[in-house]
């Protein structure tokens, strides 16, 4: 919306015989007040194109990032169904699951990290470039 609007309304004398000048003076302002609405939604469309192409990016980046994340970390663990029996519990075990468990989780959380830092970086490049173009 770059373009102003003159919003003024033209006061003619308040009444004429001659109607047909008075009918081309309405014309001319109704073409005149048409243009003006055409290049505003002009205007508008070519804008919204643009945030249009902007969000589509960003919801590629965000759903590529999210499959790739996906594809890349492990799986929560599965719970399986344990019979009744009596256990005899390792100390060792248990403490040696809680490690690769804790392993695992630093992994999965820096391998988030570094996803959502390269969309990031890939989202702000973009946005340079269309800002650039423009």
């Amino acid at each position: 919306m770059s373009s102003s609007i003159d919003s003024s309304v033209k006061i003619t004398k308040p009444f004429s015989s001659d109607t047909d000048k008075e009918k081309e003076g309405l014309l001319q302002d109704a073409d005149l007040y048409r243009d003006k609405l055409e290049t505003q939604w002009s205007g508008l469309k070519k804008e919204a194109t643009e945030y249009g192409k902007q969000a589509l990016v960003i919801g590629g980046v965000m759903a590529t990032t999210f499959v790739v994340m996906n594809a890349l970390l492990p799986k929560g663990k599965k719970k399986k169904e344990i019979l009744v029996e009596p256990v005899v519990p390792v100390e060792k075990k248990v403490t040696k699951i809680k490690t690769q468990s804790a392993v695992g989780q630093a992994v999965q959380s820096l391998a988030w990290t570094l996803a959502v830092g390269w969309a990031r970086q890939k989202l702000k490049h973009f946005i340079e470039d269309e800002r650039k173009t423009e």
